[in-house]
């Protein structure tokens, strides 16, 4: 669906990239990274400085217009509707572009009213519409006609938590039913929630492509396990832990899962002593991205 070989463009160096039909992929990297500038060479809004980029099977810089129905943006500072227009009759033209029938456009419009929560200011100008409404009938606007590749560059900025849950179990339905999915975001639980692989981006460079699981081995293999012990405190000294700490009978322990796991852990502490509670944390994405800019940056 997506290719991009040795592509180059702005702060982007030589980014290889591969999007199947019918993935979700989820770009993160600190701000500055090229997550932007990689998704507008793959919607043909820049044309790279070296390498080839492929949407579709088409040049995008060549054949944007061509796409029709298939292919939807979203991009903040690049409206979907005229700023004139009403909500309304800005869909209504964007249903006339792509030719949308009209018992189609009304079931449609009527769900992504209901859906995102704009139907109380559907009659209102663009114009008049405070960011967070904005953001809910631009994205809307991008869904209308089913897309079957959708890239959105950062959509939840400006939408309450409501919203953002609205249009999260969408992009999920529509993913489920084969759409293909691009997005940015530094709402980690975004990405995390929707996307089946991840891109990292570091300074233009693609340091890391793959699934959450290879994410977090790679980057940040690092849980945390907290414990009350009833007896004893154990012997840690067989255990490669990155630090712990003890508070009475509390222990917390860092260690990393690609040299032992939980239970080995577990095994060695319960052979020497009795545990109450048990709590065992992986890091997040956003923990991820953060260690790794950090890493990057020391």
């Amino acid at each position: 669906m997506v290719q991009l070989e040795y592509v180059r463009k702005f702060i982007l160096k030589d980014v290889n990239l591969h999007i199947p039909e019918g993935m979700a992929v989820g770009l993160i990297g600190e701000s500055g990274a090229g997550k932007t500038t990689l998704l507008k060479l793959v919607s043909g809004l820049l044309l790279p400085d070296a390498g080839r980029v492929s949407t579709m099977g088409h040049d995008p810089g060549r054949y944007r217009k061509r796409y029709g129905r298939a292919f939807s943006a979203y991009f903040t500072g690049i409206p979907l509707l005229e700023h004139q227009d009403t909500v309304k009759s800005g869909y209504e033209g964007i249903a006339s572009v792509y030719q949308m029938a009209p018992s189609v456009f009304a079931r449609e419009y009527s769900m992504l009213t209901e859906r995102l929560g704009f139907g109380g200011y559907q009659n209102q100008p663009v114009k008049a519409l405070s960011l967070g409404q904005r953001a809910r009938v631009e994205l809307g606007a991008a869904l209308l006609y089913r897309p079957h590749l959708l890239v959105l560059d950062e959509p939840t900025v400006g939408l309450d938590q409501e919203a953002k849950q609205a249009l999260r179990d969408l992009l999920k339905e529509r993913v489920e039913q084969g759409m293909t999915l691009l997005i940015s975001s530094h709402d980690m639980n975004e990405v995390s929630h929707l996307c089946s692989r991840i891109g990292l981006l570091h300074k233009g460079n693609l340091e890391f492509y793959g699934d959450q699981e290879q994410l977090h081995w790679q980057y940040h293999s690092f849980h945390t396990m907290q414990m009350r012990v009833l007896g004893p405190l154990p012997d840690l000294g067989d255990i490669p832990f990155q630090q712990y700490q003890i508070e009475g009978d509390r222990l917390t322990l860092v260690y990393s899962s690609n040299y032992i796991t939980s239970g080995e852990i577990l095994r060695q502490i319960m052979g020497q002593t009795s545990i109450t509670e048990l709590v065992i944390r992986k890091a997040d994405l956003g923990q991820v991205i953060l260690r790794h800019s950090k890493e990057f940056l020391e």
